[in-house]
């Protein structure tokens, strides 16, 4: 394929949204099931051990006396520390389940699932390399670190998918981004706009069950202890790392089939 050809097909967000959509709906039972566990338990281990440091707290805390104890500090640790891996596990087992999908097969927990088993080291050092190149970036300036976000934003999918090993990532996924940067940056806006509203929904509905027992708005504990909170929180942590992953899942799909003209042959060699 020309340069010139490759140039001429541009990326469509709206073909990226709709199938994104598309696979969410057609596994829709799958896709929630690994959201819960590798996304939602995490998070509500998290809020049980904020629970549980609020109410061995609440003299301190109503004197205003507020100090982190060596072992809240260990548990939080801990807990970011179990958030991380099973981050990277499901988006190793999304990107799997959703190739597997778009190839026209039915994706099963088990086969996602060990998939993301398989990947998860080099998929967490590929994150904590992509969040430190980003944050450089947007200390120097804004835009830099919003361009670096764009060209190596399917780093991971290139190294699950492609096999193209931690560093191979990185330079796979800007050859794939390259010409369609702009548009993966109005895809991202439009991801933040639904994840905003995913997130003002959550906060009526939390707002308004704080309303509905007055003695949660004073007393902190209550607030914290409040089972529609902590629902709230872990519907809407694995409603945006569902979302989240899927639609990168499909962008290097997309950004693969314009950029190599790879089809249905290519997606059916993946993991085989």
């Amino acid at each position: 394929m020309t340069a010139e050809a490759i140039q001429s097909r541009k990326l469509d967000i709206g073909v990226v949204l709709q199938t994104t959509f598309q696979v969410l709906g057609r596994n829709l039972a799958t896709f929630t099931i690994l959201g819960l566990v590798l996304a939602g338990l995490p998070q509500l281990l998290l809020a049980l051990v904020q629970v549980g440091w609020v109410s061995s707290n609440m003299e301190e805390l109503s004197r205003g006396n507020i100090t982190m104890g060596p072992g809240l500090i260990a548990s939080a640790g801990m807990g970011s520390l179990a958030a991380i891996i099973t981050t990277a596990i499901l988006q190793g087992a999304l990107i799997y389940a959703t190739v597997q999908d778009l190839n026209g097969q039915k994706p099963n927990i088990a086969e996602a699932l060990a998939n993301g088993l398989r990947s998860f080291l080099p998929v967490i050092v590929v994150s904590i390399l992509f969040a430190l190149a980003v944050g450089f970036g947007m200390i120097l300036l804004l835009v830099p670190g919003i361009m670096i976000a764009c060209a190596w934003c399917v780093a991971i999918p290139s190294l699950v998918a492609d096999r193209t090993g931690i560093f191979g990532s990185f330079s796979r996924a800007a050859d794939l981004t390259r010409g369609n940067r702009w548009a993966i940056f109005g895809l991202f806006v439009v991801l933040l706009v639904i994840l905003i509203v995913v997130s003002a929904i959550a906060s009526a509905i939390t707002a308004a069950a704080l309303f509905a027992n007055p003695d949660a708005l004073t007393n902190p504990l209550q607030a914290a202890l409040n089972p529609v909170n902590i629902g709230i929180s872990v519907i809407q942590q694995t409603v945006s790392s569902i979302l989240g992953a899927t639609l990168i899942a499909v962008l290097y799909v997309e950004l693969r089939r314009l950029r190599d003209g790879a089809g249905p042959q290519w997606l059916a060699e993946i993991f085989s």
